[in-house]
């Protein structure tokens, strides 16, 4: 696999709270299959990086790796201080709802649900993000959602009535609330125009700094970079 970061990534001092550090990282789906080897990360709490790659070269996994969702064959996933592949599978998902706010790349709202109870439903599912929106986690909700234009009209409607972009701005909204530590978000601009791309990034990134969150931005679009502090490029390969 072909690494391409910059600036390069440098270990953290005693004074500085690494978001991101991975460690001889590999994973394979077959068991006869040889391992996708992965990058070694460190991102420091507050900082953003750009994934870059191609289709096939792994960043969805390696995003599922980061968030727990995959455990890795060998090395080491450590996000916020908790070496999250050392935990068990019940353990990671605890993690993941209390730390880590996830966009995927189809946004995975739910669709019965209104979109203020989409945006909250993180903070239903954790005590932590919950303490974090004291006193009014509806009021932090309407915050967010005034904060990415979601119209005041359209926050207890269905997640189904809105457009492709507001669902994207929504889907921030709910990885945004509670304020946790490390967003990752998987390719969520794939599907708009230049002018909302931009527009979205820029929305997502300054909410992010406001919280000091460290966002993991996954794409195939390299012109994306430029927003980003770092970048990493994947290129495909086996270990």
């Amino acid at each position: 696999m072909k690494i391409r970061t910059q600036p390069d990534p440098q270990p953290a001092s005693d004074t500085e709270i690494l978001a991101i550090q991975t460690r001889s990282l590999e994973f394979q789906w077959q068991p006869r299959q040889k391992p996708l080897a992965f990058p070694d990360i460190h991102l420091l709490a507050g900082e953003h990086l750009f994934l870059h790659g191609p289709s096939g070269a792994g960043k969805s996994t390696f995003l599922s790796l980061l968030s727990g969702m995959l455990a890795p064959v060998t090395g080491s996933v450590t996000i916020l201080g908790t070496e999250l592949s050392a935990l068990p599978a019940s353990a990671r998902d605890r993690f993941r709802a209390n730390h880590l706010g996830v966009i995927f790349q189809q946004f995975n709202l739910v669709p019965y649900l209104t979109v203020l109870a989409n945006v909250t439903l993180p903070c239903s599912l954790s005590k932590l993000r919950s303490k974090a929106t004291a006193p009014n986690t509806d009021e932090e909700a309407h915050r967010l959602l005034s904060a990415l234009a979601i119209p005041e009209g359209l926050w207890h409607r269905k997640v189904t009535q809105l457009s492709i972009g507001q669902q994207q701005r929504v889907a921030a909204a709910r990885a945004l609330i509670g304020a946790p530590g490390v967003i990752l978000a998987d390719e969520p601009t794939s599907a708009l125009d230049t002018d909302n791309r931009d527009r979205f990034l820029e929305l997502l990134l300054n909410l992010a700094d406001k919280r000091n969150t460290s966002v993991l931005f996954v794409s195939h679009d390299h012109r994306l970079a430029s927003h980003f502090h770092h970048r990493v490029e994947l290129s495909g390969g086996h270990a």
